[in-house]
């Protein structure tokens, strides 16, 4: 049924396609007052034609709650996705005429479909929303697919990041890092919104592949968005290289053959550790408290595989709940455990001195731990994980982890040439300092761009040295707090 029909039916009583000719203002003089629904309908219509977005906007919410079962709605919709993308609500705008497309009214579809390749062609439509049409509507017809191949630069970097959500302030920061790394002649950069389902993170990534070709592929951020996609992209494109700038989860890049990742891994942490424990302290065994969670068991694990390679044993375990602050129970336990073996070894068993890891990512578990122990008499050999490189461990403990190690994701060396080169070019365009989050975009899109990624590579705040059969960064960094604050751990400790 044509919409002229459809308003005829709906029981205006006037001349519709009479009406429709007027210029916007007299048809709305003309429809004035009139409350039925034909007349909602050319009202959105009317306002849309004078420009009158803002007002056109309102109208179309309005007609669309107070008529929900109209035959009219589809065409109501189709106004309001073209005042969305008007009014530059580009993902919104394209959301409805993809829901449009796929919708059970035939002309409204076909129209929907019209109004797509139209606002493609125009060259309006930024490429960030161009290429999520086959995700938004896997159906989209051939020559819309053309089109949309044609509005997209050849060999684009695509960027996998949030831009809205709870993760929003951290995905855009990271993106403008990624993208102050490509600025330069011949390289565009488009970013998409990153899912936080990892089912619909791999179905945006299968659309965007319907549209075209990265030269690579930057995120996702999280990690088990990153696990989705990096199989999917092993599926569809194992050639195209994926490189995640913040994924710590251990294993991400084994699952496609051309994924890496940048940051560190939970389980690096654990295995740095290991290596810390023998190397630094000379200890073969070792005592592991940790947080119940994913990043206390995965940096547990790490350490428990890696210290057993270097023919370490595991003396005693335990988890706990985070924000724990009563310890005792887990301290008396293992204190127990090492006078046992101090006795069964015939050394002192008044004050034994056990190496304990504790991957904790609350500093004030750290201070009760410290204080807790103190209190009993018990003097462990503290080791730490990212959790506690932090000011507010070192102001929460007060000297009482004086001697402990830890191993980090990150010391910042703000003498490094490529971090200085970050500094000037970030401040140059954003005005702040960049900090961490801009430091993971930018080394991503400096790898991205590389015609193939090596082993080692001077990343801004650290080198990045990726694992051969892995491909995740090994480059932990490891600290001793001494007298309230962090310095390097030599090796071994006096």
């Amino acid at each position: 049924m044509t919409l002229v029909a459809l308003l005829c039916a709906a029981g205006w009583a006037g001349q519709v396609a009479e009406i429709r000719t007027l210029p916007p203002e007299q048809q709305l003089v003309r429809i004035a007052g009139d409350t039925s629904e034909s007349a909602g309908f050319l009202r959105i219509e009317a306002l849309l034609r004078a420009g009158r977005l803002s007002e056109a906007s309102q109208a179309a919410t309005s007609f669309e709650s107070t008529r929900p079962g109209s035959a009219l709605q589809p065409r109501a919709r189709l106004l309001e996705a073209s005042i969305a993308l008007l009014k530059g609500e580009h993902g919104r705008g394209c959301q409805i005429l993809s829901e449009l497309s796929t919708g059970s009214d035939r002309g409204a579809a076909s129209e929907a479909r019209n109004v797509l390749r139209d606002w493609i062609r125009s060259g309006k439509l930024p490429a960030s929303e161009i290429v999520r049409l086959p995700y938004l509507d896997p159906s989209l017809d051939d020559s819309t697919l053309q089109a949309a191949s044609q509005a997209i630069p050849a060999r684009a970097l695509l960027v996998v990041l949030p831009q809205s959500g709870p993760y929003a302030q951290i995905g855009r920061r990271m993106a403008r890092g990624v993208q102050l790394a490509a600025s330069e002649p011949g390289v565009a950069t488009v970013v998409v919104d990153e899912p936080t389902d990892p089912v619909q993170a791999a179905l945006l990534v299968r659309g965007v592949l319907r549209v075209f070709r990265p030269r690579a592929v930057v995120g996702p951020l999280l990690s088990n968005t990153a696990t989705s996609v990096a199989l999917e992209m092993a599926r569809i494109a194992p050639d195209i290289p994926v490189v995640l700038p913040a994924a710590t989860s251990p294993g991400v890049a084994s699952l496609d053959p051309a994924a890496w990742q940048a940051n560190i891994t939970t389980g690096v942490q654990g295995a740095t550790a290991a290596r810390m424990v023998r190397e630094c302290l000379g200890a073969s065994e070792a005592y592991l408290l940790w947080p119940k969670g994913e990043f206390g068991e995965a940096v547990a694990e790490g350490f428990r595989q890696e210290f057993g390679r270097h023919s370490g044993r595991i003396a005693w375990q335990r988890e706990y709940t985070g924000g724990t602050t009563d310890f005792r129970p887990q301290l008396e336990a293992l204190r127990r455990s090492a006078q046992e073996l101090a006795r069964l070894r015939g050394e002192d068993t008044a004050n034994p001195a056990p190496v304990v890891f504790v991957p904790s990512e609350n500093p004030s578990e750290a201070l009760a731990l410290a204080a807790q122990a103190s209190q009993m008499g018990m003097r462990p050999k503290w080791v730490g994980a990212s959790g506690w490189h932090s000011r507010q461990f070192l102001v929460e403990t007060s000297g009482r982890m004086d001697g402990a190690l830890l191993v980090t994701d990150n010391i910042p060396d703000e003498t490094r040439p490529a971090w200085k080169t970050l500094v000037a070019r970030w401040k140059s365009v954003e005005g702040d300092p960049p900090d961490r989050l801009a430091a993971l975009g930018w080394d991503a899109g400096r790898l991205s761009l590389l015609p193939r990624i090596p082993a080692t590579f001077e990343g801004a705040q650290g080198e990045i040295r990726f694992d051969p059969s892995t491909r995740e960064n090994l480059g932990a960094g490891r600290l001793r707090v001494d007298k309230g604050a962090f310095v390097p751990a030599v090796c071994p400790v006096p």
